[in-house]
């Protein structure tokens, strides 16, 4: 008889880890833990520290620069500062779930019996 709600192996939740540590977006993982479901099916819930650096270049990478360095050219005072920080804070943000979002899709791909994954970006 099947127990649901009982922790995965260790060498399951290594293995799902792994995949997720390899990730170029991922610093490292905290709290880690993986239910079985029952018929196979796995939860797994994970706090993740998000390298800031990286996704910087992702969002820079997604960014026309030459419109942002033209931005830049007219801050001239706090409130122009403010106002461009809030804009791409806004956008990098947008990022982070996007990026959250694939990598949760790209484990469940790596891992098909994971069906249910929650991350929390630190």
């Amino acid at each position: 008889m099947q127990t649901l709600g009982r922790s995965i192996p260790e060498e399951k939740i290594q293995m799902i880890n792994e995949k997720l540590e390899g990730d170029i977006m991922v610093r490292h993982i905290l709290d880690v833990k993986g239910i079985d479901m029952g018929n196979g099916i796995i939860r797994y819930k994970a706090e993740v520290d998000i390298d800031g650096r990286e996704l910087a270049r992702f969002y820079l990478s997604k960014t026309n620069l030459e419109q942002m360095m033209k931005e830049v050219k007219t801050i001239e005072n706090t409130d122009d500062m403010e106002l461009f920080m809030l804009k791409h804070g806004e956008n990098v943000v947008d990022c982070l779930g996007s990026e959250v979002d694939r990598i949760e899709k790209e484990l469940k791909r790596a891992h098909p019996e994971v069906r249910h994954v929650d991350l929390e970006v630190l």
